[in-house]
């Protein structure tokens, strides 16, 4: 392989994926252009999440695509760097024109980093 054409893959894979330490510093400078999306079961998405999330599991993306805005930065994820939702997704938004960052890890890296997730998980109501 040329140098050249070296050094071509580690750009685009650099632009391509983000690990948690780029996610988070890019969602503290860019407030408000980052859509960060969770590409699981919605089970999943409500057990944990990353904060300010949104779900769209990747079977659901093309009826779901005029959620998302060509205008942001789009960072989906999965469950961790063995899973390919994520990488699915990218590339079918990369392929529709969305500017994409695949989160490398998923949440289970951003976990491991110490960054904090949340969880729209409804605790069962209190018995009297």
């Amino acid at each position: 392989m040329p140098k050249n054409a070296l050094a071509a893959y580690f750009a685009m894979k650099i632009d391509a994926e983000w690990g948690p330490y780029d996610l988070k510093h890019a969602l503290e400078k860019n407030p408000g252009k980052i859509v960060v999306l969770d590409t699981r079961t919605p089970d999943a998405f409500a057990e944990e999440h990353i904060p300010g999330a949104i779900n769209i599991p990747e079977a659901k993306l093309d009826s779901r695509l005029k959620e998302l805005s060509k205008n942001k930065d789009i960072v989906p994820y999965c469950w961790n760097i063995t899973c390919h939702l994520a990488t699915r997704v990218a590339l079918r938004l990369a392929e529709k024109g969305f500017k994409v960052h695949e989160l490398a890890g998923g949440i289970g890296t951003w976990k491991e980093q110490g960054n904090e997730v949340e969880s729209s998980k409804k605790e069962p109501a209190a018995v009297a």
